[in-house]
Parts: structure tokens; C-alpha cells; sequence
């Protein structure tokens, strides 16, 4: 990666900042779907420079989105402005920066699919197997979700194919820097990616 542009959250009194994370993921969800191409891939990724994960308490996102690109071209044909201009009063957009030559450490982001809350399975399962309640929570008695599931940052966001909401729940991984071509789905997000972290 070598080029990148930050963006950064402006919460105010009325307007939290989980809310703001909500608006800006789902807009630059709808710009990387205008760039894809016809295996549903994009050529930037997204980076969360102020990540932080706790055991005692839930992970949080900081306050800062960082997009990367190979190309300078690709972030300028992103035109990720005209797509946040609604939000202008909350964020913060730089302009399109170099990466700095002396990175030394790198990670990568990915969403990980949690396996819910026990309710919901029991719910889909009645509905699948035509079970009693009691069927279906026999099954799936013992059922725990990990800690570390419950710990991770994560971003209320809507479907636009069911409409529905879903809680998109974001992994980091430090990793070494590598060769791995460099195609992200429309979230930004490839599991074998090797961002620069700064």
C-alpha cells in the first residue's frame, strides 16, 4: 500500500460517535460497490489506526478510518468526498497522502462472524425443523458465545438486500508485510491483506 486517506470522526453533543460509525462504514460501503469489479473486489482496503481491543470490556474503533490504495489513481476514482458530503459537519477528510517509507509493523482487518446469541438460533431452527421451543432449546442447550466474540468492535449496519440490521463485528490481526494480491470485498476488509499500521 502507498497511498491513504484518514478520516476522522467528529462526535458532538447530539450525535455519538457508534452512530457516526454506522453512517460513514455504510457510505463508504456504497462507494467500494460502485468501484467493484465483476468478482465483487476493489482495490482499497479500510484500516482502523486507533483499535482497541480489551479483555475487561468491549473492543472499540477510536475515532478514525484510514482508506488504503496501491494506486493514488484508485483513491481519486473513489471520489470518497462526493459520497461523505452529507456527513461534512461530522468528519474530517484529508487529502490523499504517501504512506511513510519507514513503516515497520503491519496488520490486517477482517469481519468475523459471530455466532449470535442463542435466541436467535433457537428462533431459526423452530423455523427449519419445525421444533417445539423446547425442541429447539434442548439443542442448543450448553451454547455460549466466546469471550472474545463478545469483546469485538463492532458497527451497527443495514443490509440493503433484506433490510435487516446486523452488527458488523471487525477482527485485527498483526501480521508480517507479504506479497498477497491486493483485492478487498466491499467493505474493505481481505483476511490476507498486509496494511501498514501508523
Amino acid at each position: 500500500m502507498k497511498h491513504y486517506i484518514d478520516i476522522t470522526i467528529l462526535p458532538s453533543d447530539d450525535i455519538g460517535v457508534h452512530f457516526l460509525w454506522s453512517k460513514l462504514m455504510m457510505q463508504v460501503h456504497l462507494a467500494l460497490v460502485e468501484i467493484q469489479d465483476s468478482n465483487k473486489q476493489v482495490p482499497i482496503a479500510v484500516s482502523f489506526p486507533n483499535y482497541r481491543m480489551n479483555t475487561d470490556k468491549p473492543g472499540f474503533l477510536g475515532n478514525k478510518l484510514r482508506l488504503f490504495s496501491v494506486n493514488k489513481a484508485d483513491l481519486e476514482r473513489l471520489n470518497i468526498h462526493k459520497w461523505l458530503s452529507r456527513l461534512t459537519d461530522y468528519l474530517h477528510i484529508k487529502n490523499i497522502a504517501d504512506v511513510p517509507a519507514d513503516v515497520g509493523s503491519f496488520e490486517s482487518f477482517n469481519r468475523r462472524q459471530k455466532a449470535g446469541n442463542p435466541d436467535k438460533h433457537i428462533r431459526r431452527r423452530m423455523k427449519r425443523h419445525n421444533e417445539t421451543f423446547e425442541q429447539a432449546s434442548l439443542y442448543f442447550s450448553g451454547y455460549k458465545m466466546s469471550e472474545e466474540d463478545k469483546a469485538l468492535p463492532f458497527i451497527k449496519m443495514k443490509s440493503l438486500t433484506s433490510n435487516d440490521d446486523f452488527n458488523m463485528s471487525i477482527v485485527r490481526k498483526t501480521v508480517g508485510p507479504n506479497n498477497a494480491p491486493l483485492k478487498f470485498n466491499t467493505y474493505g476488509f481481505s483476511g490476507n491483506s498486509s496494511l501498514p499500521k501508523f
